[in-house]
C-alpha cells in the first residue's frame, strides 16, 4: 500500500523523503531492537543530493531521512517476517568459449612497459571454472527488497570499497556497491589511467595518476550495471551496480554468491551476468521469485545457457 501511494506522489511532485541505506552484514537471526526494517521505493524516483563531506553515508538515493508521507499521512516503520540468508550458485550450461586474449604479451600499443608485459591481458567477460562449471563475475541481487535490515545497513555506510588498476586491468572487473558509500579509485600502476564511469544517474570521468588515489560518491541507485572504461588504454573494462539498498553479491571464481539479512518472504531476485545477451540478464530484468526462509538459509542456483550468449563472448 505505501510503495503505490509513493509511486503516485512521487508522480503528483509530492515531497517525499526516502532513507535508503544499503550492505552485506550478518547472518538472519531472531528479530532484534535494531531488527525494525523499512520499504524501499523505487531506485531513482526521487531528486536527491549527495552527502556533504564528513557526513554519515547517504542512503537509498541519497536522502538523509526514513520514508514519510504528506502531512495528511503518516506510515509507520514496517516489520519484516524475519531475516535469512539466500545463497547458491551461477553455473555455465555445457562447455565454455576458450578464453580471449584482449592483448598479447609485449604486443599493448599503450605503455607496453607496463601494459601485457608479463604475459597476456587476458578478457574477463566470461570467466568460468572448468572443474564445476562456476560462472565468476555474476550480479546476484534483490531489485526492490521488501524490507531493510538496520544492521545491514549500519555495516553498508562503514564499508571500505576499492576500485585498482593494475597490469592496465579493472580489479574488480564486476562490483555491487550501495549509493552514498564513497568509492577510492587507485593506480597501483606506474602510469596513469583514466576511470570513465559510465553511471546514468552519476556518471564520472577521473584520471588517476600512478600510485595515486581518487574518492568517488555514487549518488543514486541505478536500474542496470554501468560500464567503467579507461580512454586511455581501451581494452580495459569493469562493470559497476549500484543499489541503495545492502542485498547484492557478485559470484567468486567458483560462481558462489551469499546475500546475508535478506527479508524472508517471496523477493524478486535478479542475476545479470556481462556475456548474456539481452541486457545480460540471467533472469528476467524485474526479476525471479524466490522465497526466503526465515532465520535458514535459502539455496538457490541459476544456470546460464550457452545459447543465450553475446556473439563472440
Amino acid at each position: 500500500m505505501f510503495t503505490h501511494w509513493f509511486r503516485n506522489a512521487a508522480w503528483l511532485g509530492l515531497s517525499v523523503g526516502a532513507t535508503l541505506a544499503v550492505a552485506v552484514a550478518g547472518c538472519g537471526g531472531q528479530p532484534s531492537s535494531t531488527d525494525t526494517a523499512i520499504l524501499v521505493p523505487e531506485p531513482n524516483s526521487l531528486t536527491t543530493k549527495a552527502p556533504a563531506a564528513g557526513s554519515a553515508p547517504a542512503t537509498g538515493a541519497g536522502a538523509s531521512a526514513a520514508p514519510t508521507a504528506s502531512a495528511s499521512t503518516s506510515t509507520a516503520p514496517v516489520k519484516a517476517e524475519g531475516w535469512g540468508i539466500l545463497k547458491g550458485q551461477v553455473v555455465f550450461a555445457g562447455d565454455p568459449p576458450p578464453v580471449k586474449n584482449l592483448r598479447e604479451q609485449g604486443k599493448a600499443e599503450k605503455n607496453p612497459e607496463v601494459c601485457a608485459k608479463d604475459g597476456p591481458i587476458k578478457s574477463e567477460r566470461l570467466v568460468v571454472d572448468p572443474a564445476g562449471k562456476g560462472v565468476k563475475f555474476a550480479l546476484v541481487y534483490l531489485p526492490r527488497p521488501t524490507a531493510v535490515n538496520q544492521d545491514a545497513k549500519k555495516a553498508a555506510a562503514s564499508a571500505k570499497v576499492e576500485f585498482d588498476q593494475k597490469g592496465c586491468v579493472f580489479e574488480p572487473h564486476v562490483m555491487g556497491l550501495m549509493a552514498g558509500v564513497p568509492v577510492t579509485l587507485k593506480s597501483s600502476d606506474p602510469l596513469n589511467h583514466n576511470v570513465n564511469v559510465k553511471l546514468k544517474a552519476s556518471p564520472f570521468n577521473q584520471t588517476v595518476a600512478g600510485g595515486q588515489s581518487f574518492p568517488f560518491t555514487p549518488s543514486s541507485a541505478e536500474r542496470t550495471p554501468g560500464a567503467v572504461v579507461c580512454d586511455i588504454h581501451p581494452w580495459m573494462s569493469a562493470w559497476w551496480m549500484v543499489l541503495d539498498h545492502p542485498y547484492f553479491a557478485v559470484t567468486d571464481d567458483k560462481g558462489y554468491y551469499e546475500i546475508k539479512n535478506a527479508p524472508a518472504g517471496t523477493q524478486k531476485v535478479v542475476v545479470w551476468q556481462e556475456a548474456v545477451a539481452k541486457g545480460g540478464f540471467v533472469t528476467p530484468p524485474s526479476g525471479e521469485d524466490i522465497t526466503i526462509k526465515a532465520n535458514d538459509a535459502t539455496v538457490k542456483d541459476f544456470t546460464i545457457d550457452p545459447t543465450k550468449l553475446l556473439p563472440g563472448s
